[in-house]
Parts: C-alpha cells; structure tokens; sequence
C-alpha cells in the first residue's frame, strides 16, 4: 500500500512537472534576454559595475535588496518615486553581472558607485537604499557632496536588530534562491507564501488591493532569475558582519520608512539609522510589511515633502 501511494505522489508530481517546465524554460529565456539587453557594464580601476540608466530629471541612485539586481533597483525606485526622475540603478556586488572583488567592502562598494557616476558625468543624486541595500548609503557618507538627499526604505542599517528573521527561515529562503525552478513555482502558484517569506505578513497581503497584487507580483517577476543573485545575497550578509556603516559624515537631509509589521528586516533598523544619522526623519507605518507596497502613496508623499526642502 505504501509503496502503490509512492507510486501515485511520484507519477502526479511528473505530470506537474511536465505542465509546468515549458512555461518556466520560456520565462527564464525571456529573463535572461531582457536582463542582458536593459543593462550596461562599466569598468572602472575599482572593478566592473553593472548599471541601467530610465527616465528623465533629477537623478535617483538606487540601491537594491537581496535577491535584487539593477531591475528590482528599477522598481522599487518608480514605487518610491514615481515618474519625473533620471533613476540610476547598479547591481550590488555578486549581483547578475557586477561580480565580486577580493577586497570586497561597504565602502569600496561606494566608490564603484561614485566611478559610475563619474562616467554618467551625474554630480550629485538622490540616494535610495532598499532592505539589504541599506548598508550601500554608506555612500553619502563617504561622498556627502555628491549626495542631495538619502532615503532608506525598510532598509538595513546593522548586522542584526530584534525582531529580525529568525535563522531558520532565513536559510529556507537562501535554499529558494539557490533554484530558480523553485523561486518560479512560488512566485507563479504560491506568491502569499513566498511574500511572507519575504517579510509581507499573510495578514497584510490579504488586504492588498488588485493594483497592489499586482505591483508585487511585479516585484517577484524582476527576480528571475534567482540564481543569479544568490552570490551577492551571501556576500550582503557577509560584508555587513565584517563592516559597520559609517555615518557620522551624512549631511544631506535623510528620510527613514519602515513598517512595524515588518517581517524580513525589522523596524528597530529603522530606529538606528534614525539615531545615528543627524538630520534624518523617521516615519514608522503600523502596518505595511516589507517593502511597503500598501503605503507607498503617503512614501511618494513623503518624498515630496523631504525633496522641497530649501
């Protein structure tokens, strides 16, 4: 009997299998090619930089999350921004295709960014750091000058703050990464359970709009494909243990957003960046998750307000 019900879970997962490879091998190709074909390398005397250059008026550098690349760094730069802007996103170190140096830090990470911005011939942006690229901003410490304003959105500001997720379910969501078969099934089948995973409570999604379903699918889709960017969500982690970010030279105006509810990165980050960054202001949501896809009216409207300032 056992052996007969073996039998039938093997045989139905074949058949899915069988329903579900073609259509994942034709978004992979189609990833791909669009990956390849939307971004730039530059090499600098630092290393290579990957980097995508959309839209136009004041320049935003945007600084991605784990599982991310130059695409998510896009996205979440148009959530956060909207449209009127010149977004300059780079993929982070081990990211698609910036690889990483030996020397690896937080801070020659920003000299690459500054090199990039030498060669756009771009002399001073908006600085937008998002989840795990929150320890990036280490460039408007580094280069205050070349820095109008810093925004941290669910951002990680330390190598570990209460409330973050535990261990273990940091280690499933390493292992997703590791298949981008996986990473497309639940993305495709299972998006609640794979945005809880990412720190989006079950709870807050169930509230979504249609709009908002749809930016967050959205967001999985820039994702693909996943095994691409597992390097540089290793090398994240990495770096931040190895290396503190320096802000006691952050003298633009800095805006910090975080979700209370935030199940990924947890919102006393947000409380330390707020205490060591001078003239930050901090505004904590009740609720919104990672990423805050239902708030991000009232983050564009806060924006708004922190851009006009003489």
């Amino acid at each position: 009997m056992f052996a007969i019900m073996i039998a039938i879970i093997a045989g139905a997962l074949g058949i899915f299998v069988a329903l579900t490879y073609p259509g994942y091998s034709r978004e992979m190709n189609a990833a791909k090619a669009r990956l390849l074909a939307g971004s730039r390398i530059l090499k600098t005397e630092h290393g290579e930089v990957e980097y995508a250059v959309e839209g136009e008026g004041s320049p935003v550098l945007s600084l991605h999350g784990a599982g991310g690349g130059y695409d998510q760094g896009l996205w979440a730069a148009r959530m956060a921004f909207g449209e009127s802007y010149k977004i300059i996103s780079v993929s982070r170190y081990g990211y698609l295709r910036t690889p990483i140096p030996q020397n690896a830090s937080i801070k020659t990470q920003a000299v690459l960014y500054k090199d990039l911005l030498d060669h756009l011939r771009i002399q001073r942006v908006i600085v937008l750091g998002s989840s795990a690229g929150g320890p990036s901003t280490q460039f408007a410490n580094d280069y205050p000058e070349r820095t109008s304003a810093l925004i941290l959105l669910s951002a990680v500001s330390e190598a570990t703050a209460p409330g973050d997720k535990p261990a273990f379910y940091v280690g499933i969501i390493h292992l997703i990464q590791r298949s981008d078969y996986a990473y497309w099934l639940l993305a495709r089948f299972f998006q609640p359970m794979i945005l809880n995973l990412m720190g989006i409570p079950a709870d807050v999604y169930a509230n979504f709009t249609p709009a908002q379903k749809q930016s967050a699918q959205a967001m999985l889709d820039t994702m693909h494909p996943m095994s691409q960017r597992y390097r540089g969500t290793v090398n994240d982690g990495e770096m931040i243990q190895r290396e503190a970010v320096s802000t006691g030279n952050v003298s633009p105006p800095a805006l910090v957003l975080h979700a209370k509810d935030d199940a990924l990165v947890s919102y006393h980050h947000a409380g330390h960046a707020h205490e060591a960054i001078q003239r930050s202001r901090l505004i904590l949501f009740d609720t919104g998750g990672h990423g805050l896809v239902p708030q991000m009216n009232a983050v564009r409207q806060a924006v708004r307000e922190l851009l006009a300032q003489p």
